[in-house]
């Protein structure tokens, strides 16, 4: 447990550095970064059922062994951001299989590549697009991927537009 902490201490600190590092501070700081794709519009949908975020909780609620109080404060595509997510996992990664439970809510396990592509999400943080095998546990490696996590959330909540949750419920 002690590990997890120092660990997630770390990120946060990283995640401050890159925050002012991004904010102008240092002006020759971002020609070191990596330059993202242009983020293109998504067509526009017809809603089918639910809104997205009543599938996402729809399917959280059919969670018994997912944490009450993560899926009471987490299970909500308004809840989950680039500003959040590290609290999100440092509360409720200990907790038994709720993370991997809620992600897979709220991807519904499908291949979202090509929104993720559209978006302008980095290459390297498409292993969290293309979720038919769950969610990646190396957490650590993909810190970078933290800035594209807002236009992933968005590709899941763009694709329950038109889509059934995980569970079946439209």
């Amino acid at each position: 447990m002690q590990t997890f902490v120092w660990t997630l201490a770390f990120l946060l600190v990283i995640i401050s550095l890159d925050t002012v590092f991004s904010q102008g501070l240092f002006p020759l700081w971002q020609g070191f970064q990596p330059q993202t794709p242009a983020e293109a519009p998504l067509p526009p949908k017809t809603p089918k059922g639910r809104s997205p975020n009543e599938k996402l909780k729809a399917c959280c609620s059919k969670l018994p062994q997912a944490d009450q109080d993560c899926k009471n404060r987490f299970c909500d595509f308004n809840a989950l951001s680039s500003n959040t997510v590290l609290f999100f996992l440092s509360t409720c990664a200990p907790r038994g299989p709720t993370v991997g439970q809620m992600w897979d809510c709220a991807s519904t396990r499908a291949d979202h590549s090509h929104c993720c592509r559209v978006k302008g999400v980095q290459p390297g943080c498409m292993a969290y697009c293309e979720t038919t095998n769950g969610v990646p546990t190396d957490y650590f490696k993909y810190l970078a991927c933290l800035r594209d996590f807002d236009k992933i959330r968005e590709c899941f909540r763009y694709h329950l537009i038109d889509n059934p949750n995980l569970k079946g419920d439209l």
